[in-house]
């Protein structure tokens, strides 16, 4: 029983640290949590001393981890969602009617595609979804773990999908160009030519897959080398790095809308863009019926757009 109480704490107390990481606060944390402040710490300090090092330091900004921290509750943050997910297996096994889908999303594409996945209700009761927003050679190699059931990305074309794997077309996205404010191409009200961003330092996204490598052949089919300032993994940074006037970025459309209206950026159509197609890939592997009619449901209204 003393070992039983010992590994719920340790739980409790990884669950804690990972609202502080995710917070950067003790008393917001505590309010996520729904416990005192007190508490919060007293746990994470227990866990301090049973590992043996700092996960957090104070500074003038706030609440930041240390750098072993930040790599302890970077794997914690995965051994607590395959606990969770334990949980689901419990609770089907016990007679309760749930099914558990993972779904793997291409960085930037969920500001597009949630909104036409969920334009409607009601949601199923039976389902407990998880969705993971990733680069796009991370959703296949979920694919081929077995880590994820189905993965959401730009179509890579027949020859790059990994053996094992299947795709369907799902919706087609255009890519719009985003810019700083102050930035003298934000007051032209036309599209904007590609050969106009030849001098200008842009942002990208992974060259070898998905949208970056689409935005990256726009520039070299016209025998233009595009000067890159910075690879970027997610479509967040890439955002906060042209509000700050490191570069101009090439982006899906729909994955800004955020900080265009709050007038953070400027985002301007591309004369002659690519579009790019957005498939639904999952194993050649048989699905359970259940699996099946959830993923069906859950395509359904993006299909139709």
């Amino acid at each position: 029983m003393a070992s039983q109480i010992e590994l719920w704490m340790e739980i409790r107390q990884i669950r804690y640290a990972l609202a502080v990481a995710s917070e950067r606060s003790f008393t917001k944390a505590a309010n996520q949590l729904n416990i005192t402040q007190s508490a919060v710490s007293e746990q994470i300090k227990l866990l301090e001393t049973r590992i043996g090092f700092d996960l957090f330091r104070r500074t003038s900004r706030g609440i930041e981890q240390t750098e072993r921290g930040r790599m302890f509750l970077y794997e914690a943050e995965h051994v607590f969602s395959d606990l969770m997910k334990l949980g689901d297996v419990a609770r089907r096994l016990s007679g309760a009617d749930v099914e558990s889908l993972v779904l793997g999303m291409g960085s930037g594409l969920a500001p597009a595609l949630i909104p036409r996945l969920f334009p409607r209700a009601p949601f199923p009761s039976n389902l407990h979804l998880e969705i993971r927003t990733t680069p796009t050679r991370l959703v296949f190699d979920a694919l081929c773990e077995d880590k994820i059931d189905l993965g959401l990305v730009v179509d890579v074309g027949p020859d790059r999908v990994p053996t094992g794997l299947v795709g369907t077309p799902l919706l087609t996205l255009d890519l719009a160009l985003i810019l700083p404010k102050a930035h003298p191409l934000a007051d032209q009200n036309y599209k904007i030519d590609i050969t106009a961003l030849a001098q200008e330092p842009i942002i990208m996204n992974e060259l070898s897959i998905g949208y970056g490598q689409i935005v990256h052949k726009m520039f070299t089919d016209l025998g233009i080398q595009p000067r890159i300032r910075a690879i970027v993994d997610n479509v967040e940074t890439i955002k906060m790095m042209v509000q700050t006037g490191t570069g101009i970025a090439i982006i899906p459309t729909g994955s800004a809308d955020d900080a265009i209206k709050l007038g953070l950026i400027e985002q301007r159509p591309i004369g002659n863009a690519a579009t790019m197609t957005i498939s639904a890939y999952h194993s050649r592997q048989a699905l359970s019926r259940r699996k099946k009619t959830l993923i069906n449901w859950l395509l359904q209204p993006a299909s139709k757009v």
